[in-house]
């Protein structure tokens, strides 16, 4: 599969492309590209994207209701995490594929 990364912006669909669930666009031609690959492109709107950055950035770091409630759950002997979750984490950190 080859992806394009050079091109930014919306692109209208080209005449005889797959469409949607590899439907070819323009019904009764039959015909269809057979080159064998799939492609791909992703189109970028930058002011899109600048605003989404500009709402990750306006997150506090650290969620501090998220580690209010933990702390409390701990404190009670609520918190208790699978040994295979922990299991798998410490796998993850080890091998550098932590996910």
């Amino acid at each position: 599969m080859r992806v394009d990364f050079t091109t930014f912006g919306l692109e209208p669909p080209e005449p005889g492309k797959t469409g949607r669930a590899g439907q070819t666009e323009g019904a009764g031609t039959g015909a269809s590209s057979t080159s064998g690959l799939d492609q791909t492109r992703f189109s970028f709107d930058q002011t899109r994207v600048q605003s989404l950055e500009a709402q990750v950035l306006a997150q506090p770091e650290i969620r501090a209701a998220k580690v209010q409630s933990l702390q409390q759950a701990i404190g009670n002997g609520n918190y208790s995490v699978p040994a295979s979750q922990v299991a798998d984490a410490m796998v993850g950190e080890l091998s550098g594929t932590q996910g």
